[in-house]
């Protein structure tokens, strides 16, 4: 059963917001889609990851697992672990935040839009985690149509992921700031072109954005910032790549303003991460960033993401990272 089923029996559904349950009205495109994440990290040891899944109702299918990775391996077959699993038929009575997976994975809600407890125990992978918040949802909305098309409701939310895991014979406490999202709508990967979805949190502070484009200079059409203890989305931005690594951004400045105003400017420094295949359609270089912001700094990840045909002309060197070619 999943972490902390102990302590406090699961919310009735019908006391669940939205944010926590199935959507109300879903279409029957096959492509329905109702997904889940949080990240995890352990930063000084410079390990990564993520648990996620992917609910497709109509398929009656369930994608998705945990990944974990370091520097040690950028590949699904050589990374620390690798259970994005795809072949998984739904399980009957799962709802998206008390589900136990084939593989698995298990995720309750102990406290609605607070605390989730989620726990998994396969191969050489094995954690008891809570992740609870630390900041209000934000609901991402883009104008972009690309984006847009991949989902009808998108939230992300700061917090604090606790707890043990088990990794390769070596068991690590977990203290670490993670985002959680959720969405739901007919997810079209197709239509999703070149950019970067990267965040930062501190203990009293974060953000989120969403960056399109293929050069140096990409715009930033979504997003949030968070900080004294107000939320707002960002009314504008951009996101700088001063240095590219093998097959992604390695350091880049980030400013963007909020609708109160606000301004921030951070400076990121990202790990070569893990080169993410499981959406089939298109590449994500999923990396741990350090940013500075202000002289604090922010633990996050960045998700650089492109079609691809594009990622394998960049990995066979046909053409290079920051062009349009």
């Amino acid at each position: 059963m999943p972490s902390g089923s102990n302590r406090r029996d699961t919310p009735a559904l019908a006391d669940l917001p939205p944010a926590d349950r199935f959507c109300d009205s879903p279409s029957d495109n096959p492509y329905w889609n109702e997904s889940v994440w949080f990240s995890v990290s352990i930063p000084d040891k410079r390990i990564h990851g993520m648990i996620q899944y992917y609910f497709r109702p109509n398929m009656n299918m369930l994608n998705g697992g945990p990944v974990l990775w370091d520097a040690s391996g950028h590949n699904s077959w050589d990374c620390r672990h690798y259970n994005w699993a795809h072949l998984q038929a739904l399980p009957p009575g799962q709802e998206k935040f008390n589900m136990q997976a084939n593989n698995s994975l298990a995720v309750k809600v102990l406290e609605p839009l607070q605390r989730y407890a989620l726990s998994y125990d396969h191969d050489d992978l094995r954690f008891e985690l809570e992740w609870n918040a630390i900041g209000p949802l934000h609901e991402l909305k883009t104008g972009d149509a690309g984006q847009q098309a991949t989902a009808k409701f998108h939230i992300e939310q700061p917090g604090r992921m606790t707890g043990t895991l088990t990794s390769l014979g070596e068991t690590f406490s977990i203290d670490c700031f993670s985002m959680r999202d959720t969405s739901f709508g007919a997810r079209d990967y197709a239509s999703l072109a070149s950019g970067g979805y990267f965040w930062g949190i501190a203990a009293e502070s974060s953000f989120h954005a969403i960056a399109m484009g293929k050069g140096r200079e990409q715009k930033v059409i979504g997003g949030y910032l968070y900080r004294d203890g107000e939320l707002s989305s960002l009314a504008s931005g951009v996101r700088r790549i001063e240095e590219y690594g093998r097959f992604g951004p390695k350091k880049v400045v980030f400013e963007a303003t909020d609708k109160l105003g606000r301004q921030l400017s951070a400076t990121g420094s990202i790990d070569e991460g893990l080169l993410f295949t499981g959406y089939t359609d298109h590449t994500v270089v999923w990396s741990l960033v350090e940013w500075d912001w202000d002289g604090i700094t922010h633990w996050g990840d960045n998700q650089e993401f492109a079609p691809a045909m594009r990622f394998r002309q960049i990995a066979r060197g046909d053409i290079e990272l920051g062009t349009g070619e």
